[in-house]
């Protein structure tokens, strides 16, 4: 997660933080091939991963990240996901970049953390039983496994 957008959750919640992790290189390439796994992508893709979740994934039209009232939670219940993740994986950029977040954090402030217009993001639970992209303009795809 960039640091501007870290400073301006430190500046409209002083006694708050957001508990997350960045993986290593070494743990973003684990985390992409058993994704891959899961999922049943070949790894030579990894650039095109964006792209193959929307055409292969399934769009969710009932909502959009960039509306006001856009519910993390609620999203995961209508797509009849029968359990709320503990943590969950943002991958910022074909999973070179991974933070590993509490799933209540990013539920509770995602708007600190996905931004309209710059950020495409994967959110992907530890199960790979959720998996959503949240594209630059607030369009979200569910992407299931095959």
């Amino acid at each position: 997660m960039e640091q501007y957008k870290l400073d301006f959750f430190k500046k409209d919640h002083k006694n708050q933080n957001l508990s997350f992790v960045t993986l290593s290189m070494e743990e973003c390439d684990k985390v992409f091939a058993s994704f891959c796994l899961s999922y049943k992508i070949a790894p030579l893709y990894r650039n095109d991963i964006f792209s193959i979740i929307q055409s292969e994934g399934r769009f969710v039209n009932s909502v959009n990240a960039k509306d006001e009232n856009f519910d993390l939670r609620r999203l995961i219940y209508e797509q009849n996901i029968k359990e709320m993740p503990k943590h969950v994986n943002v991958c910022w950029d074909s999973f070179y970049t991974i933070d590993a977040f509490d799933f209540k954090d990013v539920a509770d402030f995602f708007d600190y953390i996905w931004y309209p217009s710059a950020d495409d993001i994967i959110l992907f639970d530890e199960s790979y039983k959720v998996c959503f992209m949240v594209r630059h303009d607030g369009a979200v795809y569910q992407f299931d496994k095959k």
